[in-house]
């Protein structure tokens, strides 16, 4: 029993389409991304999103549709289940959307019409669905099976429900806007869009483009198609509305070899452009006009994008990231539709141009004011300005923007590089040029703001103008044998200031405000009390000294107090609230202090505390101290030999805490009575390697440090981390840093809610940095201009290898001229070497020319320490199926550099290849084959590896997983075979009888399997342990099936949250999965008293919050295969199951009461927003 969630949503932009759909007035772009769309309103200031949902089901086509009478745009959708639904978008705020710098404006999504156009007895068209609308907006017409047409036809009288700016009325005020696949609604709206839909068969099998043409009487429909013959022709139909019938035009154009899409020119032009592989073309059937064409080099154009209202200018891209413009030549020299000549405007000539270089483009669209957006699927995609000269790269344009994109993830790992016990996948990402490596990691982003070169910094603190005050404008920065004090102006400059009374020829210990505005400067030699310009006495107003000429080697401090530790074991308590320094005690201990903290976490008093805390040396013991009487209240031994370096106190939601780091990275948390005067045993967790350094922060998520009400704490470490509670529970949550050595908060004018942050001393650097969401993933990205196709760590070496093929001879020729590269290319395989923490490529293993790399393993033989790369790959010349293949063993030096040890020949494509007891386990084409290594120290010709068993009985083996003894193997059509390896030889012990095209498949346990197949569905089965018939224990069970709608390329064991969390999740992580559209996921096991909760609140949820459009929830998520549709089971939909805690009170209520006859769920709200919430971090 297992629930899915998302942990990154798909990234990879299918479709994008432009039109006013927030307004008459605004322009917007929308993207299509798997199951998502977005929604952005194009400003001055750029692209802002203003709209973001999911949908149940998959996008097949997007685009923008706009009745008769409607000052507005819909959102004309289908999926690939043939569903097609329009929707529009209605203002909730009660401002225009327009000025996108007034804030984000609120939207909801309404559904105007639902269509099923599902023919279960016609067959898929080959190209996959193509959706056109009438220029006039008075029919739709569809090719999504082959010899149909179905054609719908648009309601002339559409209500346009409008009202203020345009928008469209609100119906229901309950509706909210929702970042998630649904909308509030308890009525399914009704289908007023359109009148009728009806099939009309065309004797076209294979349609390659379709586009209604612009500026004709009745609606005609230019069809390109290809034969039998595979030749590839154009030719037009009209339609009768009133009939619903179509007839053959007579036009035709034939022998159009390479032609891919049409493109219509819009009247008063019209007619339409055919795009090809070598040529692109012009024709307009109402003219007697010769057609128009020019030679392009070969290239594939995949997608294009028209720039003016007149039809002029297109912009198209190919397949190898370039960017077109096509400009048509008219004779009529202004190209203006106002003209007042009655001569038709007529296309004498094509101008094409090559722009530069983009990413690969899945869609073009042009925005306004020469800005370009290229949507990818293989590459990030790109916010481009167009220029009208060349720069010195001889392009014309400038990425202005880029949108981070990680599909398609053709393989991860998950690998700990720090040992922290928490994952972090390193994916390979991308294709082509726009190959890449990505490293996922979960954790607290921060992002720069500024960053200084200040080298040597040993302690940093901020200053207030009062201590009530809630920003910070001025940083006091410790050096060796000096402090400097610098504050920010309102222009984000730093300027030195010059306190009178503060000691800048010393190193400063401690700085910080205290009571009466004043500020406190410990030192070694003094603890000195000043009053800064706006105070009535300003300079150095009252000073305390270490008697006998001792120092002062730590302090700690807040509001009233300060505590001082003097000669090593003295701790002395002094007085800092009354203008006016005072020795109020002190208490020498029997060993050296090795830290102190004095932090108030009473909220009544938040500037005075009762008690301090006191780390030693020698003794390794933590002692609570009551204050002002300095007597021991307890005391806990630490065990080991590692020194406290760092003591903290801290509230976390109203439960007290102290923490304390230690020196080599554990973190002690101390729970604390409300008395404040026991230590308790520590839990105990291990946050990195070096000392830890404790320091509230007030980030704009947490509360004020030095008010005592902080809920948020840096751990300043090799791994830094900021730890936060939810539930009464600890959380972590790492840095995207490598190294801070201290923090602190600087919330100012210019930096709001920032923190300042001092790197290692190598890196010497002061960065001044706001804080992201505390618990999402950030991507790092290192391009490799490849496509990487497979990953293997090796840990002993600390490296990556990566099989990766590229494209040789692709560079283009002349950017800003037609010429384009030729197709004279060859594709190579290479083993390529990367550094796991640069990620810079070490050494390079190229293949050989007529082979592909097709799997990677990091293996140690049995016998042996020494881990090697295994590598297998299959010839790339052989049609179908692969007839040779190499099994490679290659070894990395210790200065890394990759060395062939031997290699094996095989008849067969090696698909798939894993280390198994010491041993290579690799699939063959259709055989399981087990090696062993036989190392000879003979020089001599034969392969090292030797094959000790073999197994039959598949059609192609395309996946392996382990676990323990057993072995699952994934077939390219037989789905999944459970074996095991006993007595030197492979049995198989069960397979699934279900005939399955798998894409992915994971061993959960020895008993649990788990699988993707090319229907984007999961499932899991089960060795059936119960039955006594030898045939049904050789069959593996059903366990249970659930529709993702995304491609699974791979399973991983792992979780991208740290481990050892503390309290006990509901739900154990136990797989990652990663998608084609770029989507990351987590599937997490459920105990069956959990499950059945979760089930009854997804069907009761599903049932209160309506999928967007009226698509149906249970509908959308059951298991499909080619040949079978089963209601899902035993797994549960994560994502909406967190949508509960976005609900109002009246839809809890609903939710658990079970509406429309669903089961109420006797369970009280707090504990299961409690079981949510805990849930939600599973990710």
């Amino acid at each position: 029993m297992n629930i899915v969630f998302t942990a990154r949503k798909s990234s990879a932009v299918f479709q994008a389409i432009k039109g006013n759909f927030t307004g008459p007035e605004d322009l917007n772009l929308i993207l299509g991304k798997g199951t998502r769309i977005e929604v952005y309103i194009i400003g001055r200031d750029g692209l802002k999103l203003v709209k973001e949902f999911g949908l149940y089901g998959e996008i097949a086509c997007l685009e923008p549709f706009r009745p008769q009478g409607h000052t507005t745009d819909m959102l004309l959708v289908t999926t690939t289940h043939y569903q097609m639904l329009t929707l529009s978008l209605r203002l909730l705020s009660a401002e225009g959307a327009g000025e996108i710098s007034a804030g984000t404006p609120q939207f909801n999504i309404v559904s105007d019409s639902l269509t099923d156009l599902n023919d279960r007895h016609s067959r898929p068209s080959e190209a996959g669905q193509i959706v056109i609308i009438d220029p006039t907006s008075s029919l739709v017409c569809c090719h999504l099976y082959q010899g149909l047409l179905k054609c719908i036809t648009v309601n002339p009288s559409t209500p346009t429900q409008s009202g203020p700016n345009g928008q469209p009325q609100q119906q229901s005020s309950s509706a909210r806007n929702s970042t998630a696949h649904s909308f509030r609604s308890n009525a399914k709206a009704a289908d007023k869009t359109f009148l009728e839909h009806y099939n009309l068969p065309i004797e076209e099998v294979t349609i390659m483009s379709m586009v209604f043409l612009d500026g004709v009487q009745r609606p005609t429909l230019a069809v390109l198609y290809q034969d039998k013959k595979e030749v590839r022709h154009v030719k037009t139909y009209e339609f009768d509305l009133k009939t619903n019938e179509k007839s053959e035009t007579g036009w035709i154009q034939s022998g159009l070899s390479g032609a891919r899409a049409c493109i219509a020119v819009p009247s008063p032009i019209g007619g339409f452009l055919v795009v090809g592989e070598y040529s692109i073309s012009y024709f307009n059937p109402a003219q007697l006009a010769a057609p128009h064409s020019i030679t392009i080099n070969a290239t594939i154009m995949q997608c294009h994008n028209r720039v003016d209202d007149q039809g002029i200018r297109y912009l198209l891209g190919d397949h190898k990231g370039m960017l077109y413009i096509l400009v048509l030549i008219l004779n009529n020299s202004s190209g203006s539709s106002s003209s007042h000549s009655s001569r038709p405007f007529q296309v004498v000539d094509l101008k094409f141009e090559c722009l530069g270089t983009t990413s690969i483009p899945e869609a073009i669209v042009y925005l306004d004011n020469d800005h370009v957006f290229v949507g990818s699927h293989l590459g990030d995609s790109q916010l481009v300005l167009l220029h009208t000269e060349a720069d010195q790269n001889g392009e014309y344009l400038e990425i202005m923007e880029t949108f981070t994109n990680i599909a398609p993830v053709a393989d991860f790992d998950v690998v700990d590089l720090e040992g922290q016990g928490q994952g972090q996948i390193v994916a390979c990402s991308g294709a082509f040029k726009d190959g890449s490596l990505r490293i996922v990691r979960n954790g607290v982003g921060i992002n720069d703001r500024a960053v200084l070169e200040l080298p040597g910094i040993k302690g940093l603190w901020s200053l207030k103008e009062g201590l009530e005050a809630t920003s910070e404008d001025t940083l006091v920065m410790s050096f060796l044998n000096s402090t400097r004090v610098v504050r920010v102006t309102p222009d984000a400059e730093m300027v030195q200031e010059e306190m009178e009374g503060f000691l800048n020829e010393s190193q400063t210990l401690l700085s910080g405000n205290v009571q009466a505005n004043l500020i406190l400067q410990v030192t070694p030699e003094s603890v000195r009390l000043i009053a800064p310009s706006r105070h009535i006495q300003t300079g150095l107003i009252s000073e305390w000294n270490p008697p006998n000429g001792q120092v002062v080697s730590m302090a700690s401090m807040n509001g009233t107090q300060c505590l001082v530790a003097v000669g090593g074991k003295t701790l002395v308590y002094l007085d800092v609230g009354s203008e006016a320094i005072h020795e109020v005690g002190r208490r020498t201990f029997e060993n050296e202090i090795a830290c102190v903290d004095v932090t108030s976490i009473d909220s009544a008093n938040p500037h005075t505390s009762q008690v301090c805390a006191v780390g030693l040396w020698t003794d390794i013991k933590v002692i609570l101290v009551r204050l002002p009487t300095m007597e021991i209240l307890s005391s806990h031994d630490l065990p080991g030999e590692i020194l406290p370096r760092s003591l903290l106190f801290s509230r976390f939601e109203g439960v007290p805490y102290l923490l304390a780091g230690l020196g080599d990275g554990q973190l002690l948390t101390f729970i604390l009575d409300a008395a404040l005067s026991t230590l308790p045993t520590p839990k105990r967790i291990s946050l990195g390697t070096q000392p830890i350094m404790l320091r509230h922060i007030s980030p704009n998520q947490g509360g004020n440090g030095t008010g005592g009400a902080s809920s948020h704490v840096f751990a300043c470490s090799d791994r830094p981390t900021v730890i936060y509670s939810s539930n009464r529970k600890l959380l972590y949550s790492n840095v995207n840093l490598k190294q801070v050595a201290t923090v602190a908060s600087f919330n100012c004018e210019v930096f709001p809610n920032a923190l300042a942050i001092v790197g290692s001393d190598e890196e010497g650097v002061l960065r001044i940095g706001s804080i992201d969401e505390f618990q999402e993933l950030h991507v790092q990205t290192f391009p490799i201009h490849e496509s990487p196709r497979r990953i293997a760590y090796l840990a002993s070496r600390k490296c990556f290898g990566v099989l990766s093929i590229r494209i040789m001879n692709e560079e283009p020729e002349a950017v800003g001229s037609s010429r384009v590269v030729t197709c004279d290319e060859e594709e190579v395989g290479f083993v390529r070497l990367h550094d796991d923490q640069t990620f810079d490529m070490l050494h390079s293993y190229e293949l050989q020319r007529d082979e592909a790399p097709q799997c990677i393993a990091a293996v140690t033989f049995a016998g042996g320490s020494t881990s090697y790369i295994a590598v297998g790959t299959a010839d790339s010349v052989s049609e179908g199926v692969p007839s040779k293949g190499r099994i490679l063993i290659l070894e990395v030096s210790e200065n890394s550099q990759l060395k062939l040890v031997t290699e094996l020949e095989v008849k067969g494509g090696v698909m798939s290849i894993k280390e198994f007891q010491g041993k290579l386990l690799c699939g063959i084409n259709e055989r399981l084959c087990l090696y062993s290594w036989n190392p000879s120290e003979k020089l001599t010709t034969d392969s090292l590896l030797k094959q000790e068993c073999s197994h039959r009985g598949f059609i192609m083996i395309l996946s392996l997983a382990i676990h323990g003894e057993f072995i699952v193997a994934g077939d390219l059509i037989r789905s999944m075979t459970l074996l095991r390896y006993t007595d030197n030889n492979i049995v198989e012990i069960a397979r699934d009888r279900c005939m399955d095209m798998l894409t992915a498949l994971e061993a959960i346990d020895d008993e649990t399997f788990i699988a993707a197949n090319n229907a984007s569905s999961i499932f899991t089965l089960v060795k059936n342990t119960e039955t006594t018939n030898e045939d049904e224990a050789k069959r593996l069970q059903w366990s249970g099936g659930w529709h993702l709608g995304d491609q699974i390329n791979r399973f991983k064991h792992g979780s991208l949250v740290m481990t050892n969390q503390e309290g006990d999740a509901p739900a154990v992580p136990k797989l990652l999965f990663a998608t084609v559209s770029g989507a990351i996921g987590v599937v997490a096991t459920l105990t069956p008293e959990k499950y059945e909760l979760l089930r009854r609140l997804e069907s009761n949820m599903s049932k209160v919050i309506k999928g967007v459009g009226g698509l149906d929830h249970a509908s959308w998520r059951q298991f499909r295969s080619d040949a079978r549709t089963l209601p899902s089971t035993n797994f549960v939909d994560g994502d909406l199951i967190e949508l509960f805690l976005d609900l109002s009170q009246d839809e809890i209520n609903d939710v658990l009461e079970g509406p429309e006859d669903g089961e109420p769920i006797k369970v009280p709200v707090e504990e299961i927003t409690k079981l949510v919430e805990e849930l939600s971090r599973l990710h």
